[in-house]
């Protein structure tokens, strides 16, 4: 497989070790413990994924953007349990985005860093149709790992995202009604991960560029699978 087109331009890897952390830990505020879901916890997953992700490409002698993705991993769901169209955006992401944007505003990090986290965080979107860019796919596979990870750490998120649905909404919603709902995503999700792949010359079943080393859309439909026979 030729991962090439993953290298970063120069102008795209100037952060430092310091500022990642620095900036990474300013994030937790834009998050609460109110969602079982989409809480900081989430975001240190993404940032853990992203670390696993990059270091694979960096194995293969791939210069990367790690340090820009990891921080655009930290924010990407920076804001999510406030209301994005109030605030005047389209997508929770665009929102997330615009914080990190924020808040970066008088630090000293590159235009070229700032774009790249910008469009990884907005690619993010389960909406998004547009083939992703080498960089805004790291991020999102980081970001979906669960679906196509181990079914027991897949079983626990699922029933996370049951509960903040049935708290974000208001409602109260069966777990079979919340699986039947949550099926065709999960199934778009499997695909479209091998349609990426395709579209970047990369065999489905190269794992290179997922946090785990199983053939993500065979592991998704039989965490799915699983998921339709439990009982809450």
């Amino acid at each position: 497989m030729d991962f090439t087109r993953f290298n970063a331009p120069a102008h795209h890897t100037l952060l430092t070790p310091e500022q990642v952390i620095e900036y990474s830990a300013a994030a937790e505020k834009y998050y609460t413990v109110d969602y079982a879901y989409h809480n900081w916890d989430h975001a240190q997953a993404v940032v853990e994924g992203t670390n696993i992700i990059t270091g694979k490409l960096e194995a293969k002698n791939i210069v990367v953007a790690k340090r820009a993705l990891v921080l655009a991993a930290a924010w990407h769901d920076a804001g999510y349990h406030e209301d994005h169209l109030v605030k005047g955006f389209a997508t929770k992401e665009l929102y997330s985005a615009a914080l990190l944007d924020q808040f970066l505003e008088d630090k000293p990090v590159g235009d070229g860093e700032k774009r790249l986290m910008r469009l990884a965080i907005v690619a993010t979107w389960a909406g998004h149709t547009a083939l992703r860019t080498p960089y805004e796919l790291i991020l999102h596979r980081s970001d979906i790992a669960n679906i196509g990870g181990p079914t027991e750490l897949f079983i626990e998120n699922s029933v996370k995202l049951w509960k903040e649905f049935q708290y974000t909404t208001g409602t109260q919603i069966s777990w079979d009604d919340y699986v039947r709902n949550s099926t065709p995503f999960i199934q778009h999700t499997a695909s479209e991960h091998d349609i990426e792949s395709l579209g970047h010359g990369i065999h489905p079943d190269d794992t290179t560029i997922d946090v785990y080393n199983t053939p993500y859309k065979n592991q998704a439909l039989l965490n799915l699978a699983m998921l339709q026979t439990l009982q809450q």
